[in-house]
């Protein structure tokens, strides 16, 4: 069994957060706890979190330019007193190439040869420990590529997907107008299979794209590797939940679901 490695992609612009001066990655949260008081992390601190509660011990995580204080935040998280452990990829050519997999095809060189767990450094997922279960799953269907799918009350910002009761995914959405599901791909587990398939895709868009931050989406490399025949698999949580903190707004409306509670609520 190849070893196990997480993977935070921190190296987007942040264009919804402008003109907000902090990046994202590190606006307070409010986590809530099963059966434990609610605690307040930064945001990519959750991620950390997350990839820590399904046993991952070595972190890659891309930055860009804006986003070093990022290294000193996860490098004292990961600091004498921690079993867990980051590397860094400086993320560039932002200026012409834009999206997910980019930040993925910089960061091969130090992720393949691994089973990867990829948590979003801008969302929250319940349950905190999902990729236990996710990987347990993954290993059982010996896939090349798995989803972490969640209920959401905004799917129609987000990826929802249909998925069969043999865990096939029978249609992807991407930011769809009528989503077809309540729900959300959040999380993913992939095999270097996957990884393969991702790198060609970057290599012909490099080759071909000729309009400036044209985006390549994770979502036509999900849709690619269903259509050739790779083991793609979905796991729904029934139980659990995504928020996504896409700016500063979701962050406040948060709070304040928690203020609506207590009688404090926050205005930013």
């Amino acid at each position: 069994m190849k070893n196990v490695m997480g993977f935070i992609p921190a190296g987007g612009k942040g264009m919804r957060m402008k003109p907000f001066k902090l990046i994202k990655e590190l606006l307070p949260v409010l986590i809530q706890n099963e059966g434990q008081e609610n605690e307040v992390n930064l945001l990519i601190e959750n991620a950390v979190n997350v990839l820590h509660s399904g046993g991952i011990k070595n972190v890659v995580c891309t930055i860009n330019f804006d986003k070093e204080i990022l290294m000193k935040i996860l490098s004292d998280i990961g600091g004498p007193s921690s079993d867990m452990k980051f590397s860094f990829v400086m993320q560039k050519h932002l200026d012409t190439e834009y999206g997910l997999p980019l930040g993925i095809a910089a960061a091969e060189p130090f992720i393949r040869g691994h089973t990867i767990f990829m948590k979003f450094p801008d969302t929250i997922v319940y349950p905190l420990n999902c990729f236990e279960e996710l990987y347990e799953f993954h290993c059982e269907k010996k896939s090349d590529l798995t989803l972490g799918v969640f209920p959401t009350d905004n799917s129609k910002n987000l990826g929802p997907v249909m998925i069969d009761k043999n865990h096939k995914i029978i249609r992807l959405e991407d930011k769809p107008d009528n989503p077809s599901e309540n729900n959300t791909w959040n999380v993913l587990i992939w095999e270097d299979s996957f990884l393969d398939l991702l790198m060609r895709e970057v290599e012909l868009y490099r080759k071909s794209h000729t309009v400036k931050n044209q985006e390549l989406k994770i979502y036509d490399i999900m849709v690619k590797a269903i259509e050739e025949n790779l083991n793609v698999n979905a796991y729904f949580f029934e139980d659990g939940r995504c928020i996504d903190i896409s700016c500063v707004q979701d962050a406040t409306l948060l709070w304040n679901q928690y203020g609506s509670k207590t009688g404090h609520n926050i205005v930013m």
